[in-house]
């Protein structure tokens, strides 16, 4: 069932065997997973089934470290989360990624990846994914009669890593009919949870309050409750939960928001391929998040380079991903860039019906600049879609590298408020000379064994690569860390069933609990996490109920 909940009468009271806050992946797949059996579920969302401005704008914050992505743009805060504005890529966890490395800080979960991989494949299903295979060998096999072939690294330096792409990422395209049918779930759109509300000991979790826009207030009262707001509001809503806890719920040991980070993306080095008939299709993440080009079929798989778990040991690296980006004509020009910024401009007026400025301002300073350069434009937007073959093209060499877990990277509240009258966030994104070196030595790395072999050939390429880490530094949208899993309370804010510590019945989903990330897409790794997650809290209903049977007392 699906409510909106700006139909409630005001002060009403819910209840319910388990609260899930937050529809994105995580929360929705915990849902679905908790559906059809007997205990009443309510799901909290705070938007409705598509973007709107008003609700986009409670993501508003300031970000006071590294340059960083507009918060209130970072993320899709509505039925489905971020998975409206996902790419669709997957790959799990690398073994190594899992492990306390000597080399790496504050590294290693406390199991390793054997402990997801029963819950791989209902991830796959969940996400629309057509195969559950990532062997090179198979997809060598599968493409070579479209002429289409991996890179042939010697698999002992390097490794070729192939990552699934699914067809259809927006997880509330299948949600919203199973939701709408669940038995025991109910769903309750433009719902915003303002505190959540403990015991005098903030041992247990009594209730939570929520809000709509609208102006209705109401109350969820549950057994169990289930944080599932992304890397920052998870952080967020725990801190402003502090009316038994001063420094926020979860927070004795001021660990709740520490450790924010994302993949670091840097694009430097200019290559040309040896075959680019061959390769290009695999690494070039142009054409794997291309929709629009004409001549370019959408492949289920695309491809990066990695160091190998032998290279990583052997040299002290954490673990990375590289690939190609294509250049087209005129990417670089005023005409180009202006169109460009014009269009990114509408489309977030479109989608979150606010602006960072005037767009007929905007208009007046960009269209001169546009009529100037038409010519080159138009062949420009010629190259663009109808992308043709026969250009021998540069390519950008992209690493995405494994961050190092940074506890003075945060997110923090500041004293500026949202529409609720809550306070926002700073985030403070930091990284460290580790990371920097890392990606140095992985550049050289990769550069110098496909040169060695003859898969690439140098361009004209005036950036090397530590200036394109000091210019090009960028992120990937993954918000992750700011409620670490460990099973020591000093170390982390939830154990390894995702439980935060001193707190019987409030656990945490989502990428928020990942104490080191890997160099790969998160989200196939928080959906089993979150299924794994939801298996915990039916065995702890199931011994409830066993308990009331048995006239016990129910454990919280």
């Amino acid at each position: 069932m699906i409510i909106d909940a700006r139909t409630l009468p005001d002060t009403t009271v819910l209840d319910a065997d388990v609260c899930i806050i937050g529809g994105g992946a995580a929360g929705l797949s915990i849902a679905r997973a908790l559906s059809g059996q007997p205990w009443k579920v309510i799901l909290l969302e705070s938007g409705g089934f598509t973007a709107d401005g008003r609700t986009q704008s409670l993501y508003t914050g300031a970000n006071i470290g590294l340059r960083y992505e507009r918060l209130a743009t970072a993320r899709s805060r509505y039925f489905g989360g971020s998975t409206n504005c996902w790419g669709g890529f997957c790959r799990p966890f690398e073994p190594i990624d899992l492990e306390a490395r000597s080399w790496v800080p504050n590294s290693g979960w406390p199991f390793g990846v054997e402990t997801l991989q029963p819950y791989y494949a209902r991830a796959h299903a969940i996400l629309g994914l057509a195969h559950t295979v990532y062997d090179p060998t198979y997809w060598n096999w599968k493409l070579q009669p479209q002429g289409i072939g991996f890179l042939p690294v010697d698999g002992e330096v390097l490794e070729n890593r192939v990552a699934q792409i699914s067809q259809q990422p927006r997880v509330s395209v299948d949600s919203t009919a199973a939701m709408k049918m669940a038995d025991h779930v109910s769903c309750y759109l433009n719902a915003n949870v303002t505190e959540i509300l403990t015991n005098d000991t903030a041992s247990v979790v009594e209730r939570v309050r929520c809000a709509t826009l609208s102006g209705t207030r109401f109350t969820v009262n549950a057994r169990y409750f289930v944080l599932c707001c992304g890397g920052i509001d998870n952080a967020r809503l725990l801190l402003l939960s502090n009316r038994t806890e001063s420094n926020g719920l979860g927070n004795r040991h001021d660990l709740v928001g520490r450790y924010f980070t994302d993949h670091p993306r840097i694009k430097s080095t200019v290559v040309k391929l040896a075959d680019q008939k061959r390769h290009r299709r695999l690494y070039d993440m142009t054409l794997a998040l291309s929709r629009r080009r004409l001549n370019v079929p959408h492949l289920p798989i695309a491809a990066a380079m990695s160091p190998t778990d032998a290279t990583q040991r052997r040299m002290g690296l954490l673990n990375s991903r590289s690939y190609l980006v294509a250049q087209y004509h005129g990417e670089a020009t005023e005409g180009f860039r202006a169109l460009h910024d014009l269009r990114m401009l509408l489309s977030d007026r479109r989608k979150f019906g606010t602006t960072d400025g005037n767009v007929g301002a905007l208009m007046r300073e960009a269209l001169p600049r546009i009529a100037t350069h038409l010519p080159n434009l138009a062949y420009a937007m010629f190259d663009n879609v109808a992308n043709p073959e026969w250009v021998q093209r540069s390519f950008f060499l992209e690493t995405i590298v494994e961050p190092v877990p940074n506890p003075e990277s945060r997110v923090t509240l500041s004293m500026d408020r949202d529409e609720l009258g809550l306070n926002t966030t700073y985030v403070d994104w930091r990284l460290t000379g580790q990371d920097r070196e890392n990606y140095l030595r992985t550049h050289d790395l990769i550069r110098s064994a496909l040169t060695e072999r003859g898969l690439i050939v140098p361009g004209v390429d005036p950036q090397d690569a530590e200036q394109g880490w000091e210019e090009r530094l960028s992120w990937c949208w993954h918000h992750m860390g700011t409620t670490r899993m460990h099973t020591d309370p000093r170390q982390g804010v939830v154990d390894p069933q995702g439980k935060v510590h001193g707190v019987h019945n409030l656990y945490i989903g989502g990428s928020s609990v990942f104490p080191t990330m890997g160099s790969d897409h998160p989200t196939i790794n928080l959906v089993a996490l979150a299924l794994r997650l939801s298996d915990e809290v039916a065995m702890r209903l199931r011994r409830d109920n066993v308990v009331e049977l048995s006239g016990g007392r129910r454990a919280a």
